[in-house]
């Protein structure tokens, strides 16, 4: 339990602020209060769309918004099926800028493409963004999937190909120097970022792999610091797991065996999990925090609506275990798919709904979820509900979903006539 009378006095101390210099006050406060803070703020502060993004040169079915990231001030969004020349679907990433003002409707800064882009590459299946690094993802069916790292020119981000390529693909993440991406073959490769930068290169620092084998394969990846981890969603019909990794002591360049591997710390699952439910299709990890979705998740008997499940690690450390809460929505039915995408930063959750009706529009939601006091519960009760100021039927808001402590940011692929996609950005 948190000290209320803790968190009362932190409160009646704090000068009367506006929302966007809040967060600076409290960063000044010792860790705990700071979030204990946030957490109460956000249980009553509504939240509201502050921008809607949008590609100049989008053009019908790019989906811009099947990936997002945010990171500070920064967000990236993937659209991977926009044309590049005369390169149908070869795909691409745009960046957008919180301007000195705050957020607002807009267009990118910058466009990022891959140097080698292929007709079909689908560059933009996942993106991920760390201080001024960002990884895209390259989803090609072919045998040239791989993974693109961009870093901040010194005059700031303006359209450009790549800074190094990866061999992997096509889930990416990244946190600080740490570079991950995993393949649909039960891998994934870890990169450190060299001393002299980053350089294209196939010589991975670490192979993740795990117990099961090649039994189920990857379906998203998530890093925070020295955490990260992959989702397995129903492979060849096997139990959903997410496995869990936790960096050695010696650091990711593992010098122990000569393939460099490493196998999960340890195995996250539902434990109401069934086959088909996709428990593993989305992950996130925040600290000892862990999020994982299963779209198709039983809510009301017989009927699926999905679900978001926290794990949060043990005082003894991580071990194979069942989520500590299980997240839906009251309202969800049938058509309703919580959990295609999740984000969790500090003690707030956010989890995409993209099948999701108001008057049965289809138009896609996105739940938001607070910590209480007590710590998760598994709880169908939801502190906020997003959706575009200018939603359509089938937009599918809510297929890809980002968090940091200043927005949420939500893609909607299908915005608009003939789906050119976009990204809302959201704030208190």
């Amino acid at each position: 339990m948190r000290p209320i009378l803790n968190l009362v006095w932190f409160v009646a101390v704090l000068p009367v602020c506006s929302s966007q210099t809040l967060p600076a006050r409290l960063s000044a406060l010792p860790a705990a209060a700071h979030r204990s803070i946030l957490q109460s703020l956000s249980q009553d502060m509504p939240w509201s769309q502050l921008a809607e993004l949008t590609a100049s040169d989008g053009g019908p079915d790019d989906e811009l918004g099947w990936s997002v990231a945010v990171s500070g001030n920064t967000v990236v969004v993937g659209a991977p099926f926009a044309n590049v020349g005369s390169n149908q679907s070869q795909g691409a990433a745009y960046v957008f800028v919180k301007p000195k003002s705050g957020w607002e409707n807009m267009t990118q800064v910058a466009k990022l493409t891959a140097s080698d882009g292929q007709p079909d590459d689908r560059f933009g299946w996942s993106v991920a963004v760390s201080g001024d690094t960002v990884a895209v993802g390259n989803f090609n069916l072919g045998d040239e999937v791989g993974d693109y790292v961009f870093v901040k020119p010194p005059d700031g981000w303006k359209n450009n190909t790549e800074t190094a390529k990866l061999a992997c693909g096509p889930y990416v993440a990244i946190s600080g120097d740490t570079a991950v991406c995993a393949s649909f073959r039960s891998q994934a490769y870890v990169y450190v970022k060299p001393k002299n930068g980053w350089k294209s290169t196939f010589d991975y620092d670490a192979l993740l792999v795990t117990t099961d084998g090649d039994k189920n394969f990857f379906s998203s990846i998530s890093i925070d610091g020295d955490v990260l981890v992959i989702g397995a969603a129903d492979s060849n019909n096997e139990s959903d797991v997410a496995y869990l990794y936790v960096k050695p002591k010696g650091g990711w360049t593992i010098t122990s065996n000569p393939t460099h591997l490493a196998a999960q710390t340890a195995k996250l699952t539902a434990s109401d999990s069934n086959s088909g439910d996709y428990f593993g299709l989305s992950v996130s990890v925040s600290g000892d925090s862990v999020a994982v979705g299963a779209p198709d998740a039983i809510v009301n008997p017989p009927n699926k609506g999905g679900a978001a499940y926290v794990f949060v690690k043990p005082a003894s450390g991580w071990v194979n275990m069942n989520e500590t809460a299980k997240l839906t929505a009251a309202a969800t039915d049938d058509n309703s798919s919580l959990g295609t995408s999740v984000a969790i930063r500090g003690g707030t959750l956010v989890a995409g709904n993209p099948t999701g009706s108001i008057a049965n529009n289809l138009e896609g939601q996105a739940y938001v979820f607070v910590e209480p006091a007590g710590g998760w519960a598994t709880t169908s009760t939801f502190n906020a509900v997003l959706t575009p100021s200018d939603d359509q039927r089938f937009d599918q808001f809510g297929g890809a979903v980002a968090i940091n402590s200043r927005a949420i940011v939500v893609g909607d692929t299908h915005f608009e006539l003939l789906h050119p996609g976009a990204a809302f950005v959201f704030g208190h």
